[in-house]
């Protein structure tokens, strides 16, 4: 089992003890938000502490010092919150490995990309939230997505290259992949809907971004393959646990 896997720290748990001058990461194994710092980390090959949380029981410890969500970044004594912000904190700190663009202009559209993909993950939280659904209103929910997919897709192709950062992946991308990393797990999580519920094969440029993203070292160190991630959230929607959703899909 890899570091990012070990326990999700629960309500009555000892607070781990953390060196201040190391990064330390307050983490869940499958948010996608968590995922997009710990990307960023894999991304500059840094080295880091991940300490689970279990969110739905979480530790007065965690509370109490933090905004009780996750990612949580510590550095040098400070509580870093927010995926983006703490993002945006190691690429400033950590230049080596530079993943926003230098031109602010750049920057500006990347973030308009990233926000416009927010409308993918309120998509997905109808699927990934073990809601009741029929399947007329999942069909119905992914129709309504399409368009934001075309929307990524343009931009790819407006853009010309593999990447939204070029040749190789900028913090948009790293950004982005975790809500797409869920929406290609649909079919595998409802194979009665497996035609209905993939990404449509016009949207050429979003389905080799997809591949490309993939088959990078940062997501193949920490991302989940389609067959896993349906299991993981089969597993955790019934049951409400973590660590068994994880231990029940190793090597899946």
């Amino acid at each position: 089992m890899s570091m990012s896997e070990t326990e999700h720290l629960a309500n009555g748990s000892n607070k781990p003890v953390v060196d201040k001058e190391k990064l330390a990461l307050y983490n869940m194994r499958f948010c996608p938000f968590a995922e997009r710092t710990n990307l960023v980390l894999l991304a500059k090959n840094l080295d880091y502490v991940t300490i689970n949380i279990d969110l739905k029981k979480k530790p007065d410890w965690f509370v109490n010092s933090t905004p009780g969500t996750v990612p949580v970044l510590l550095h040098k004594g400070s509580i870093i919150p927010d995926s983006m912000i703490t993002s945006d904190y190691l690429d400033e700190v950590y230049p080596e490995t530079k993943l926003h663009p230098s031109d602010p202009i750049q920057k500006a559209l990347d973030r308009v990309a990233v926000a416009k993909a927010g409308a993918v993950m309120g998509f997905l939280r109808h699927f990934l939230t073990g809601s009741p659904l029929t399947d007329n209103e999942k069909k119905e929910h992914f129709a309504n997505v399409i368009g934001k997919m075309k929307e990524f897709d343009d931009e790819i192709a407006s853009r010309n290259t593999l990447f939204l950062g070029g040749d190789l992946p900028c913090m948009a991308d790293y950004m982005i992949w975790p809500f797409y990393e869920r929406v290609v797990c649909l079919p595998n999580l409802f194979p009665n809907l497996k035609d209905e519920l993939t990404i449509p094969s016009e949207l050429s440029n979003l389905g080799k971004w997809i591949e490309a993203m993939r088959n990078t070292d940062a997501v193949k160190r920490y991302g989940f393959s389609p067959e896993r991630m349906a299991k993981i959230i089969q597993i955790h929607s019934s049951t409400g646990g973590y660590d068994n959703a994880l231990a029940q899909t190793v090597g899946v």
